[in-house]
């Protein structure tokens, strides 16, 4: 199913997932299940053509985009958001380690740097700084609610693909955010970049700006806003949100002995936690998605928000 995504709805997607958005500067996304229909057509724009894709962890099914609130366009890129199968299938022989899955949420600092810096594969990439949410499978090739989750920083960087289109079945990830194509890097024959990635990285290295924030949700949730365009949602809270609800969340948690700590606005680890250990107790272990929505926010007693 396509849909149109417009500059619009980021921003709505940001208010109703209470995250902040800086004043200027670029913003970075991610939409997990969905691609450009133009895969080719990776200019700014007000809006562009999505198409929903089962994520199949062999052939990117997912967009990077980014974003300039100050000039209300977005440019969407072709790109996988979850390991490739062949690092999964190597992790299960590690427990699960080696391979990994970013839950989706808003994370404030993928800075400029290298990608395996000393290797003849290095080259511009935006570097994780900070631990995260992850989760790990080790039974299957794909990751549910009922999949382990960490808290952890394992250095998935935001990189070229390596490969040349939505029906390669070899991209590298394994864990990393990744964008269609190859990069300018020392090994032979690889002396510019090409493809999406291209573009990707011209846009976002000629700017003076180092830190980039990265947002991260699903294809269903761009749709949802697109259908839904100009009514009313309810709110959903999740890793990355900040603002006074989140702070209303922690003190339900915390009547229902879930969350220790001081109370503050911030929904990172702590409250993260918190939500899944609910979730898991409230629901069972295939319902934990670390999300709060009007079905968590009920069974702890909370007025939630429509806006």
């Amino acid at each position: 199913m396509s849909f149109i995504f417009k500059e619009s709805h980021i921003r709505r997607l940001c208010e109703l997932n209470y995250f902040p958005v800086p004043d200027d500067g670029m913003i970075l996304f991610g939409l997990r299940g969905c691609l450009p229909a133009d895969v080719d057509g990776c200019e700014f724009d007000k809006e562009h053509t999505l198409v929903l894709k089962d994520v199949n962890y062999t052939n990117p099914r997912c967009t990077l985009g980014q974003w300039l609130p100050q000039n209300g366009t977005i440019a969407l890129f072709p790109a996988s958001t979850v390991p490739h199968r062949s690092y999964i299938r190597i992790s299960h022989t590690k427990n699960g380690s080696g391979a990994n899955q970013l839950v989706t949420g808003y994370y404030g600092d993928y800075r400029k740097g290298l990608h395996k810096p000393g290797s003849i594969t290095a080259h511009n990439a935006f570097r994780q700084t900070e631990g995260r949410p992850v989760r790990r499978s080790a039974d299957d090739y794909d990751y549910e609610n009922d999949d382990r989750v960490e808290f952890t920083n394992p250095y998935d960087n935001l990189h070229a693909a390596w490969c040349q289109g939505i029906n390669s079945s070899n991209f590298a990830g394994a864990g990393c955010q990744v964008v269609v194509g190859f990069p300018k890097c020392a090994k032979p024959n690889y002396k510019d970049n090409v493809g999406p990635w291209k573009v990707f990285n011209e846009n976002a290295y000629k700017l003076a700006q180092t830190s980039f924030p990265y947002i991260l949700l699903n294809g269903t949730d761009a749709e949802r806003i697109a259908i839904n365009d100009g009514k009313k949602l309810p709110v959903r809270l999740r890793f990355g949100s900040k603002g006074k609800l989140v702070t209303k969340l922690q003190e339900a948690l915390k009547k229902e002995k879930f969350y220790e700590g001081i109370l503050d606005d911030s929904f990172k680890e702590r409250t993260w936690r918190a939500v899944i250990n609910y979730q898991t107790f409230r629901f069972g272990p295939l319902e934990e998605d670390g999300v709060v929505g009007p079905n968590t926010a009920t069974t702890l007693g909370m007025n939630w928000e429509e806006i």
